[in-house]
């Protein structure tokens, strides 16, 4: 079964508060998770809500990168999505998890752009509810 893609959603818990609030951070910190997983970067987009909070996307040749946070609970969720043999979205998950200090992830994998047989395209779940608590 080929797919186009694999996407990996992610629940990002204990977060450092204060990392998840830093806009320049955040968006640094994705830059080199996109790189991790050996993605091409087109552009990317970042905001930094008030009184807390951040939201970005980072557009890759293969697909997106994005995270929104809740520092007041020590909350990220993000999306890495990738197309193509040479990325791992994985890495990049793995990149994020270091960086925000998360106590525990998370994930569900998605195997996407699967063609059938009638031209139609699916997806299927391939890795489901993987939690993962980090050592401190």
């Amino acid at each position: 079964m080929k797919a186009l893609g694999r996407h990996i959603v992610c629940e990002f818990s204990g977060c450092d508060p204060s990392t998840l609030s830093d806009v320049d951070g955040i968006h640094s910190m994705m830059i080199a998770a996109a790189r991790a997983a050996n993605a091409t970067i087109m552009e990317s987009a970042f905001h930094r809500f008030e009184p807390q909070g951040v939201s970005g996307t980072v557009i890759l040749a293969e697909s997106h990168l994005s995270i929104h946070t809740w520092p007041e609970k020590g909350y990220a969720a993000m999306d890495f999505y990738t197309c193509g043999d040479h990325t791992d979205p994985w890495l990049a998950c793995d990149h994020a998890a270091r960086a925000l200090n998360a106590k525990s992830i998370l994930t569900t994998e998605f195997k996407r752009g699967i063609e059938k047989s009638d031209g139609e395209f699916t997806h299927v779940m391939s890795r489901d509810h993987d939690l993962r608590v980090l050592s401190a």
